[in-house]
């Protein structure tokens, strides 16, 4: 919608220019530093205006080559950032999840050792009470 408002504009614009230069259709002298030349001054006034849009074209193209040429560099840029990023996020995960194996296998030791730890607690209570069964008389009426 807004490149069309411009078109339109332009239309507008070149529209006008012609109709005034249509209104002065006189013979105007025109110095050329070393010559003077007689030309119509509806030649003059589109002349000028094609030299005007020619000179606008040119720094306009000059300017817009730059700003393509500095956008390609910036999107270099940011592949590069976020190919780096993707591999220190994928070596960051991979230390993290070492990490976290690391200490689900210390978690995993520690709690075998000490489940070893309490069953051998618990034989050795089973022990010391079936060496005070087989000490004591078995009692019906406790």
């Amino acid at each position: 919608m807004k490149k069309q408002w411009k078109v339109f504009l332009g239309f507008i614009l070149v529209l006008l220019i012609v109709i005034f230069a249509l209104s002065n259709n006189q013979e105007v002298p025109v110095n050329f530093l070393i010559k003077k030349i007689y030309l119509s001054l509806v030649l003059v006034i589109v002349g000028s205006a094609l030299i005007g849009a020619l000179v606008v074209f040119l720094t306009s193209g000059a300017t817009l080559f730059q700003q393509r040429k500095e956008i390609k560099q910036l999107k270099e840029t940011i592949q590069s950032y976020e190919t780096n990023n993707e591999q220190k996020l994928a070596e960051e995960k991979a230390a993290f999840q070492r990490e976290q194996e690391n200490e689900i296998a210390m978690l995993k030791a520690n709690y075998e050792s000490l489940l070893k730890e309490k069953d051998q607690a618990l034989a050795e209570n089973k022990n010391e009470q079936a060496e005070k069964r087989d000490d004591q008389p078995i009692d019906y009426y406790d």
